[in-house]
């Protein structure tokens, strides 16, 4: 009974920090058979996910919340490190709860623990769930890495409805 509490409490924390993030893909949104009857079955995984960036950008908590990682990125950019999901990182971080980067080449997925994505940004970050994902080859994706429960973190390809737990190794 502990651990099912336990569980309820984390998935509810879990929900409430996702839905302060403001944002969820048409996939999200929609059921399937809306996702059908509007047509956007027919894209293609490309133009999903431009269409789901563009929306991104757009939508009005992305909007609200610029001035906040714009703020985070001139104090990221004037530091000598980005400290952030590294283990000995500063105690109060409270912009730094989205990282927002480029994975450098080619990205088709991700396989096990160990998986390694390296950022265009020079971040290395290494999958620690045993769990696979495959996608067509994309080169140079973007990606973010949300703060979880915790002090975890998760991985996700913007235009992808996959994420994976990964740590900061540099």
């Amino acid at each position: 009974m502990k651990k099912l509490l336990f569980f309820f409490l984390a998935f509810s924390i879990q929900i409430a920090a996702n839905a302060a993030d403001g944002f969820s893909t048409l996939e999200e949104r929609m059921s399937g058979k809306e996702f059908k009857e509007t047509g956007l079955g027919k894209l293609t995984d490309e133009e999903l996910a431009t269409l789901n960036e563009w929306l991104r950008r757009h939508s009005v908590a992305t909007l609200e919340n610029a001035a906040a990682r714009s703020a985070s990125s001139t104090a990221t950019a004037s530091s000598t490190a980005d400290m952030r999901g590294l283990e000995n990182q500063p105690k109060k971080d409270p912009l730094g709860n989205v990282i927002y980067g480029t994975i450098a080449g080619t990205f088709d997925g991700w396989e096990g623990k160990g998986t390694l994505f390296k950022l265009t940004n020079g971040m290395i970050w290494q999958q620690t769930e045993n769990d696979t994902f495959w996608v067509k080859p994309v080169e140079n994706p973007e990606i973010t890495i949300k703060k979880g429960f915790m002090g975890s973190w998760r991985l996700s390809v913007v235009g992808y409805n996959s994420a994976v737990g990964v740590k900061r190794i540099k």
